[in-house]
C-alpha cells in the first residue's frame, strides 16, 4: 500500500513542481519546500491527490512537508 502511495505522491510532485527522483538530495525526508513547494502549489497538489479541503487532511499534511510525511497520512485513507 505505502509504495503505491508513494507513486502516487511522486506521481502528483512530477506534475506540479517539475521534480525527478534526483532532486531529492534527502530521499523521502527532503522538505518539499526546497524544490519549490508554496502555499498556490499546495493547493495544486492536494487537488491532484484528491484530498478533499474541507477535510483535517490538508492540515496534516502541511505539518510535514515530506514525501515520507504524505506517506504516514495518506497511507491510512
Amino acid at each position: 500500500m505505502a509504495d503505491a502511495v508513494r507513486e502516487r505522491i511522486l506521481a502528483a510532485l512530477s506534475d506540479v513542481l517539475y521534480v525527478d527522483d534526483s532532486d531529492f538530495t534527502s530521499g523521502d525526508e527532503t522538505d518539499l519546500r526546497d524544490l519549490g513547494l508554496d502555499s498556490v502549489r499546495f493547493v495544486l497538489l492536494m487537488k491532484q491527490l484528491g484530498v478533499d479541503r474541507a477535510s483535517d487532511l490538508p492540515q496534516l499534511l502541511s505539518e510535514n512537508l515530506s514525501v515520507a510525511g504524505w506517506i504516514r497520512e495518506l497511507e491510512g485513507r
